[in-house]
């Protein structure tokens, strides 16, 4: 049986960032001052109550999802088949424009789209925003394809009209398309890609298999065991889905990247891989005060607060996205962690009436950050 549980310290002396650090296979959603959400098995629970913690067994997993995970709910977000049609139909909208490109092909052959929406006029600075390397986040598709329609739908209005003269937006909605549609149809707390390892288990986490500081850290935030929710893959950039956005990034050197999950209400900044902040004081108050400056404008919309840190504040992680934009092409780089803030929630199962709400607080964040970094006038 799988639980959702509370895990607690005693005292000073069971740090509970040493949960973070034990091979257990467990299922980490969230990361609190004073305590831990998990998903584990019984076993699991039980070791860790062994090892002197306090474990709130809170909810059955499928009491969870029989409470969020309908079928009414899942018609309201996209497939991989109904986000590619409709990313066609903008760029067929608008061909002055916009353009939809096949930027690489997942392990079971699914097209990993992204659209390119600007005049193309070369030489001019480029960002990127994408979503869904976790197949079970769903809301990560939503608000990058919402942006996407936004600039498409209205590029001949200000402000949007002189970004897309002075520069680029490429919006990749949708990473990880396999297991996607993976968690729509079987499984829909799946996190991985499908690649079949070989120990007979499934799935490569796309967000620790990036080339920067790959493989460094072996522990349950970054695993080296295949089975495992994280597990790093059997090489830096194995995955179909990871080398797609490699080559991409390599060929057209963007100036800003975010990339969207969920959830937990964060806005988060390299290092993933260390304490240590980044060495350059520059874009650590860069980075920094545009995460604060996010916060600012998304808490303005509907009260919802989105923490700014430091990614590994959160937990670990080696091999992860924007510590590979960031380190490999020092590009400003943030992951974005959408609603709800608890599993209570929902969780990674958002209620879809929370869509259009989530994409409207994160909007003039967005657009904020789209100004600042293809420094287009404001009409």
């Amino acid at each position: 049986m799988s639980l959702i549980a509370k895990v607690t310290s005693p005292g000073p002396q069971k740090p509970l960032g040493d949960v973070l650090r034990v091979p257990l296979g467990i299922d980490v959603w969230e990361v609190k001052p004073d305590h831990l959400i998990l998903r584990g098995t019984e076993a699991q629970l039980e070791r860790l109550s062994r090892m002197g913690y306090l474990v709130e067994q809170l909810e059955d997993v499928e009491r969870h999802l029989s409470a969020f995970a309908t079928a009414a709910a899942a018609e309201q977000y996209h497939s991989a088949a109904s986000l590619e049609a409709e990313l066609r139909q903008l760029a067929e909208a608008r061909p002055d424009i916009a353009e939809l490109k096949e930027i690489g092909r997942s392990i079971e052959g699914r097209p990993i789209l992204a659209l390119r929406i600007g005049d193309r006029r070369g030489g001019v600075p480029k960002l990127l925003f994408m979503g869904c390397h976790h197949a079970r986040e769903w809301i990560a598709v939503e608000v990058p394809f919402l942006l996407a329609k936004e600039l498409v739908e209205r590029a001949d209005e200000a402000p949007i009209a002189g970004w897309l003269t002075s520069g680029e937006v490429w919006v990749a909605p949708m990473v990880n398309p396999d297991g996607h549609e993976y968690s729509r149809t079987a499984q829909r707390l799946w996190r991985k890609n499908r690649r079949r390892n070989d120990d007979g288990s499934f799935g490569v986490d796309p967000n620790r298999n990036y080339g920067y500081m790959w493989g460094i850290l072996d522990i349950p935030t970054s695993s080296h065991v295949p089975s495992d929710e994280t597990y790093v893959g059997p090489r830096a950039f194995s995955e179909p889905e990871t080398q797609a956005v490699r080559d991409l990034v390599g060929c057209e050197r963007f100036a800003g990247v975010i990339t969207y999950h969920s959830y937990t209400q964060l806005i988060l900044y390299p290092w993933g891989y260390a304490e240590k902040p980044v060495p350059d004081v520059q874009h650590r108050e860069q980075m920094v005060g545009m995460a604060e400056e996010m916060q600012t404008l998304m808490q303005g919309v509907h009260g919802k607060v989105y923490v700014p840190q430091q990614s590994s504040q959160l937990y670990p992680t080696a091999g992860d996205t924007t510590d590979w934009t960031y380190g490999s092409y020092g590009i400003p780089s943030f992951t974005i962690e959408l609603r709800p803030r608890t599993f209570q929630e929902g969780g990674f199962i958002l209620p879809p009436g929370q869509i259009l709400p989530t994409w409207e607080e994160n909007r003039p964040a967005v657009f904020r950050f789209i100004e600042q970094l293809l420094a287009a006038p404001v009409a």
